[in-house]
């Protein structure tokens, strides 16, 4: 596998324009460098319906000025045109201080907000060669509207996702929490004066009945209620197992029984298989004494590694699978990555619809598919897609 540059933190000075309106005036004044600019650039990567692209937005402490951000237009800097309107009651997580308080680590004090977008550009749509914002605000003390553009980047379109085959096989699968920009994509851990973003590309999945109607048969608070507890997980590429850990406690069903002595505890019983190219894909809440593998092996596409479990930070069971660029399950940076063939056949919200075979390429979050297999195994897997239940590591 080709090594492929995951993710670009850069800081782009941005000159925009401030545009104050009232009733009374209307003023334009310029912009300071700082305030605000993209410092994540993500590779884009496709859908069945979009090529998505992720970044994170660096912002100053606007509310301090008495500012309430009301919108955010996504613009393609060349032709004005708007793709994407962000709403205030759309707006993705906005990271501000003083940040949440850690168990388990002292998290850094922060001078800025961030916050992290998914922009959809439809499949067959020229991607835009320079991207731009404006951000509509509502001046407090004036009394006033607000907006300010700038934010500018070129999305890294000359380079490709990772791709994989899936690490599930079987029928009823929903992978949840992707192609979004609400959990995880908007994930972001604040200490030792970095920025971690590990998990911003990972999905979580559970399995439904053959009617997709339910997940679970019987009392919620038993793990072997729901189906697709003690699924195997199989190897997304060929590869070295190079962390393992076991013997972590489950939790009962969707309750979270189980206590923690380390952060590193919530990732429960996981392993990390290194794909090449730099890349590692991780696989967590495994079921106890469940590996069907050892540390330092080496395994090929396909092999069976382990049983999908409920250990860990976990509200019900399932697998948290997750790629990155380094071995460490937190310090690294998540990437986006895309699977080597699915067959969509529907919609969680319109239903059923002709089969259509998708190549290198990840679900929408409504997306119904069957047939999600990396060289030509699970051909009768299925699998649902679709955006925020809830938090989970």
């Amino acid at each position: 596998m080709r090594k492929i540059l995951t993710m670009c933190l850069i800081s782009i000075s941005l000159m925009g324009i401030i545009t104050s309106t009232s009733c009374k005036k209307k003023t334009n004044e310029e912009v300071q460098p700082s305030k605000v600019e993209v410092i994540f650039n993500n590779i884009p990567y496709p859908t069945e319906k979009f090529m998505r692209i992720g970044y994170t937005l660096k912002m100053w402490e606007y509310e301090k000025e008495g500012l309430v951000l009301d919108k955010i237009v996504v613009l393609d800097a060349n032709s004005n045109t708007d793709l994407m309107t962000i709403g205030k009651d759309e707006l993705p997580l906005i990271y501000k201080d003083p940040l949440p308080p850690d168990a388990f680590f002292t998290v850094n004090k922060i001078t800025h907000y961030y916050t992290s977008i998914q922009l959809p550009i439809p499949l067959g749509m020229d991607v835009p060669v320079t991207i731009s914002h404006q951000f509509v605000f509502r001046d407090t003390v004036a009394n006033q509207e607000l907006t300010i553009e700038g934010a500018i980047f070129s999305p890294r379109k000359n380079e490709a996702p990772v791709v994989i085959s899936s690490p599930m096989k079987g029928s009823g699968w929903v992978n949840i929490n992707q192609s979004t920009s609400d959990y995880h994509f908007y994930k972001m851990l604040f200490f030792e004066g970095q920025i971690y973003r590990s998990e911003i590309y990972a999905f979580d999945n559970l399995q439904f009945n053959d009617d997709l109607s339910e997940i679970y048969e019987g009392d919620p608070r038993v793990n072997d209620s729901y189906f697709n507890y003690k699924d195997t997980l199989y190897a997304v590429e060929d590869g070295t197992i190079i962390a393992l850990v076991d013997g972590l406690p489950e939790n009962d069903g969707d309750s979270v029984t189980v206590v923690f002595n380390t952060f590193l505890e919530q990732a429960g019983n996981y392993l990390s298989l290194d794909i090449g190219g730099g890349f590692v894909a991780s696989y967590m809440h495994i079921v106890p004494n469940s590996f069907f593998v050892s540390l330092g092996d080496v395994v090929k596409d396909g092999d069976p590694l382990a049983l999908l479990g409920n250990s860990g930070h976990s509200t019900m069971p399932h697998l948290h699978f997750q790629v990155c660029d380094g071995p460490d399950i937190i310090r690294s940076e998540g990437v986006p990555f895309v699977l080597k063939k699915y067959t969509k056949i529907g919609d969680v919200f319109s239903g059923p619809s002709p089969d259509s075979t998708v190549y290198n390429a990840m679900l929408e979050c409504s997306a119904l598919s069957g047939g999600t297999y990396g060289l030509g195994i699970a051909k009768n897997n299925q699998q649902l897609g679709y955006g925020h239940t809830g938090e989970t590591l």
